[in-house]
């Protein structure tokens, strides 16, 4: 017997029965009120938005659950200073693929420097004036688990506001009091309407508060409850243009209290590689056959979270390899050369982001962080790292250093018999 977990739309279909619409109405009425069933109470023209428990749901659950603690303990093998450069580096790939997605027009260059001058304008207090910067700030701002969630309807239009407003035509700027006033109407890839956002700003601001309340609710699994407000701010649809960049920021931000910054950041990747499915999973969504349930894009989310984890997981494994044996190399240099304790700190510094990229280098700011002293005090062991060729001078004002080529060569080869034969 098939016992397998079917659409409301997809059993309709099958149903070859005289009595296949009182069926439907029948079988959506049991899903809606069965005891594990989680009711939203939040009602649109699809019908109130709810989700089941089917098994699937329990066991994506518990996969994405179970990765996570891999995910945490790789993560923690790996120094801090490596993971804020992991992040930024996580960031500006996010940004490019979420800008990919909407065809919004930008490099990965673009998106460094974005990264980079938000990081810099973090720490100055000031605001970010990059292209881009301040959606890159509100990303990095992942890393702070207290990081506030909206508490009403001008927070979304404020967030709306960070991510895209520099980037959209004046045509396309909302027109009314926060939302847009007038009709818009989504279309697909051979100009067919697949979409028609919610109607009138009065009932976008009632939804939009619905959803928030929706993402932090207390009666509603975390995980699916982020995902269900995800597809009600796409539905939604409150502004004519970045509804997309907007809403899996917002995504993000509520997934990020219960899962790893690595996880959260590596999903407008995923989505982004599969975004046929993506996109699929909202118009199997708004048939109206299903009735407003959402158990199987729920589903699809979390199967994009699992994909996310999986490829993350390896990326992580062959980092903290790459480190590990970082870390051998550091300790023989230093035993070679006699370095001192902050030298060969300052040594295993530039070993990790010749590991992590290849295009970077270590400031003397960042030379002075790693080992805990002042500037002027760390360019003493800088300079002890230069005089035994461990390093070079890439730059002069400001002062930049990386690894020499002897020992990129030994790191190139990644064993520990090419440090004995030198």
């Amino acid at each position: 017997m098939d016992m397998k977990y079917r659409s409301l739309v997809r059993v309709f279909h099958a149903d070859r029965s005289t009595d296949s619409f009182t069926n439907h109405e029948k079988l959506a009425r049991q899903r809606l009120e069965a005891d594990s069933t989680f009711r939203t109470g939040i009602v649109t023209p699809l019908g109130e938005l709810f989700i089941a428990t089917p098994r699937e749901t329990s066991m994506l659950t518990e996969k994405i659950l179970l990765a996570e603690r891999r995910v945490s303990r790789l993560w923690n093998q790996i120094p801090g200073v490596m993971r804020w450069d992991y992040i930024r580096h996580a960031v500006s790939e996010e940004l490019f693929a979420t800008n990919e997605m909407e065809g919004v027009r930008s490099t990965r260059g673009e998106m460094r420097n974005a990264v980079e001058a938000a990081d810099k304008a973090m720490k100055d207090g000031d605001a970010s004036k990059a292209r881009f910067g301040e959606f890159a700030k509100l990303y990095l701002n992942l890393t702070d688990k207290e990081t506030a969630l909206p508490s009403g309807i001008a927070d979304i239009r404020g967030i709306y506001d960070k991510v895209v407003l520099d980037e959209i035509d004046d045509k396309d700027r909302p027109d009314g009091e926060l939302f847009r006033k007038d009709d818009v109407e989504i279309q697909g890839p051979h100009g067919l309407a697949i979409h028609n956002g919610v109607r009138g700003e009065g009932t976008i601001g009632a939804l939009l508060a619905d959803m928030i309340h929706l993402a932090t609710s207390d009666e509603m699994p975390r995980l699916q409850a982020a995902i269900m407000s995800h597809f009600l701010f796409e539905y939604i649809h409150p502004f004519y243009g970045g509804n997309g960049r907007t809403g899996r920021y917002l995504l993000a931000l509520y997934l990020n209290h219960d899962l790893t910054v690595p996880t959260v950041l590596s999903l407008s990747r995923t989505i982004a590689c599969n975004k046929n499915a993506y996109y699929k999973a909202f118009t199997e969504a708004e048939d109206k056959l299903n009735r407003g349930e959402l158990t199987f894009f729920v589903n699809a989310i979390l199967g994009f979270i699992r994909k996310a984890q999986d490829e993350l997981i390896d990326e992580l494994e062959v980092r903290v390899d790459r480190f590990d044996k970082g870390g051998a190399v550091c300790e023989r240099f230093e035993r070679e050369h006699d370095l001192s304790a902050k030298a060969s700190s300052i040594l295993y510094g530039v070993i990790q982001e010749e590991l992590f990229d290849s295009s970077r280098s270590m400031s003397l700011e960042d030379a002075a962080s790693q080992i805990g002293l002042s500037k002027q005090s760390a360019r003493k062991y800088v300079g002890e790292l230069l005089e035994a060729g461990l390093v070079t001078q890439s730059g002069k004002r400001p002062l930049r250093i990386r690894v020499s080529e002897s020992v990129r060569s030994v790191l190139a080869t990644g064993t520990e018999n090419s440090v004995e034969e030198r």
